[in-house]
């Protein structure tokens, strides 16, 4: 039987810093969200949110 390798042993458990890295943003961003009266989110050329 073969071992994976470290990179794939992460992958599986979900320890792979890119996701992690993305949760981060995205849990910040929903926060600034709902607890701010107005603002803006912006990824240029991607996404361009906008609340009052």
């Amino acid at each position: 039987m073969n071992e994976l390798q470290l990179n794939n042993q992460m992958d599986i458990v979900g320890g792979a810093v890119g996701t992690w890295i993305v949760c981060i943003v995205v849990g910040a961003a929903v926060y600034k969200m709902l607890y701010s009266k107005s603002g803006r989110i912006s990824i240029p050329r991607l996404i361009s949110i906008e609340w009052r």
